[in-house]
């Protein structure tokens, strides 16, 4: 009968640990392929990327920048002019402040207007802080399920956003991903587009001198741009805004170039290289102390090189290697001199060598090399 092995209580754990790591390398792998691409960005083609948007409004002819630097750092070398349109996109990748609201809000008092693309979730703390810089919160709309039958469903929930009641024409509805948290809209501001509940996801709040506009990122993403009511959507902003739009790409990891070293950046620079001086003194005068008395070592005791080859010969000939010996030899000799010419008989004696055959081959054919010829001719010769 065949015997059922049960696996010990070590196997067993070493099952669970295996598992327990490869389900936490899926999880980092799922982590990295999500944020790989910098969603909400202008420059990336994925489908959560506004390269489509971009290119869109470059055709019709709007005047499209790309900001390279901190909001704040802009502010200083010179603000953006008149009443252009400020675009900032979230989830930010890099760049994250506590100041982050203070530079739109000056933006805001000049006179522009900012279009404010939140992300429907709260797993980027800079959306928080930049609406809590602003004066304004998030909210949450749509409530979140504890059943893992319909968690799934739900996280690939899709609405279609309606316009909102006494706008002109019947409109296209957006389509988006259905987001968890959107910005706390007050009920006087103009709503453009609501959830399918009436909430307002797209809307228009007065703020200081200028306006800032609530869109949902997804709705301009490349994969959402083909809806026509998407399009119609970023085309009805581009007539009211006008045709000067800066879309905020430092925060998704559009760096320009450096700015000119400042005074203090100079001295940490010169502090830096004043502690690596000291470590190198340091390690030279460590170097240079003796470390003990002087010794010699013990002498190596090695053997000479004809004990060697008696003995590599012994355990050759142990083995019984001769007629390979032969062969070897032979086969050596033509590779070492091919006009060398050997007599035909020696591979027959080669192939039936023992260990006098070997070394009367071997004989045979220094003698030769030397030209003396063989015994037999040596012999024969008076």
């Amino acid at each position: 009968m065949r015997r059922l092995t049960v696996p010990t209580v070590a196997g067993r754990r070493w099952l669970v640990v295996s598992a327990a790591g490869l389900t936490v390398l899926v999880a980092l792998a799922l982590m990295a392929s999500r944020q790989s691409e910098a969603r909400g960005s202008v420059l990336s083609r994925g489908p959560g990327g506004w390269l489509a948007a971009r290119r869109y409004l470059e055709a019709r002819g709007v005047r499209v920048r790309l900001l390279d630097r901190p909001l704040d750092r802009l502010e200083l070398e010179g603000p953006l002019e008149g009443h252009g349109v400020l675009v900032t996109t979230f989830p930010w990748q890099q760049g994250l402040a506590a100041s982050a609201g203070e530079p739109l809000e000056a933006h805001l008092r000049r006179g522009g207007s900012l279009v404010l693309a939140y992300s429907g979730d709260l797993e980027n703390p800079a959306e928080i802080v930049t609406l809590k810089g602003l004066g304004l919160s998030l909210h949450e709309v749509r409530k979140t399920t504890l059943n893992p039958l319909r968690w799934r469903q739900q996280t690939r929930e899709e609405w279609d956003l309606r316009p909102a009641p006494g706008l002109a024409g019947p409109g296209e509805p957006v389509r988006v991903w259905a987001p968890r948290w959107a910005p706390a809209v007050p009920k006087l501001a103009p709503t453009l587009y609501q959830g399918p509940g009436g909430e307002p996801l797209v809307a228009a709040l007065s703020h200081r001198r200028g306006t800032i506009w609530f869109v949902p990122a997804d709705a301009f993403a490349n994969a959402r741009l083909g809806n026509a009511g998407n399009a119609d959507l970023l085309e009805t902003l581009r007539r009211r805004l006008g045709d000067d739009w800066t879309f905020d790409e430092y925060h998704h990891g559009l760096a320009g170039p450096s700015p000119v070293e400042t005074a203090a950046l100079g001295r940490t620079l010169d502090l830096i290289l004043l502690h690596l001086a000291v470590l190198y003194l340091a390690a030279v005068l460590t170097l240079a102390r003796p470390f003990g008395p002087a010794w010699s070592p013990p002498p190596v005791v090695t053997g000479s090189a004809g004990a060697f080859l008696l003995g590599l010969g012994a355990i050759h000939h142990r083995l019984g290697h001769h007629r390979e010996a032969a062969r070897r030899l032979l086969a050596r000799v033509r590779e070492l001199d091919r006009k060398f010419d050997l007599p035909a008989d020696f591979d027959g004696r080669a192939e039936v060598a023992d260990a006098r055959g070997l070394v009367a081959l071997a004989r045979e054919v220094a003698r030769r090399r030397q030209g003396l010829g063989s015994e037999n001719e040596r012999e024969t010769a008076p």
